[in-house]
C-alpha cells in the first residue's frame, strides 16, 4: 500500500467515523455529550494511528561504528559477549 494512499484512506476513515457518529449521536437525548465523545474518540484514534505511521516511515537509527571499534568494545568491556580472558 502506498504511503500517501494509506494516509488519505485512514484520515478519511476517521473523518467519516466522526461525521456518522455525530449524526447518530443527534438521535439521543444527551446529544451534546455523545457527539463530543464520538468526535474526541475519532481524533484520539487518528492521532495514535498517525504517530505510529510516521514513526515507522522514518525510524530512529542508532550510531554507526566500524567493525574494528565494535570488536574493540567487545574485547575490553568486562560484561560484553567476548571477554579478553577467552582470547
Amino acid at each position: 500500500m502506498d504511503k500517501n494512499f494509506a494516509l488519505i484512506f485512514f484520515t478519511l476513515f476517521w473523518v467519516v467515523f466522526a461525521i456518522i457518529g455525530s449524526c447518530i449521536g443527534g438521535l439521543f437525548r444527551e446529544r451534546a455529550v455523545i457527539r463530543c465523545c464520538v468526535i474526541m474518540t475519532a481524533i484520539c484514534c487518528w492521532l495514535v494511528w498517525i504517530v505510529t505511521f510516521l514513526m515507522q516511515m522514518n525510524p530512529l537509527q542508532g550510531p554507526r561504528a566500524d567493525q574494528k571499534i565494535i570488536f574493540g568494545m567487545m574485547c575490553y568491556w568486562k560484561n560484553s559477549y567476548i571477554d579478553d580472558s577467552v582470547l
